[in-house]
């Protein structure tokens, strides 16, 4: 039976570098540290590729590595993300690269989901 817990997190060291222009839409690297609070606590590192069109939508794909304790497991594992919003429509996919999971989480498999307040939900089978 699948588990499904949530966590607030922060944003820390955002760090945005632009790639070569794409006419006029841009394109970046970017990477990040989070801080979790909640029923997930510890940190994650993401790195992504961002791709922001001038006429409005935007997309990304990442790998975010998370350190962290969980229902009082230790571990860390790895989320996969693949984004979009288009005309104000966000549309995700978060799921846990099966295999990555180390410490107390191995063999941890889910999906998740970000909110626009920062908030992570995780539904997880261990």
């Amino acid at each position: 039976m699948s588990t499904y817990i949530t966590s607030h997190f922060e944003n820390e060291n955002w760090n945005e570098v632009p790639n070569e222009p794409w006419g006029t839409s841009n394109l970046s690297n970017t990477s990040l540290d989070k801080t979790f609070t909640g029923e997930i606590v510890g940190t994650s590192k993401v790195e992504s590729i961002m791709l922001r069109l001038t006429d409005g939508p935007m997309a990304y794909v990442g790998i975010e590595r998370f350190d962290v304790k969980l229902d009082g497991k230790t571990g860390g594992f790895v989320l996969m993300h693949d984004a979009t919003m288009i005309q104000g429509k966000r549309d995700s996919t978060l799921r846990i690269l099966e295999g990555s999971g180390t410490g107390e989480l191995a063999g941890i498999t889910g999906t998740g989901e970000i909110t626009p307040e920062h908030d992570f939900n995780l539904t997880y089978d261990l």
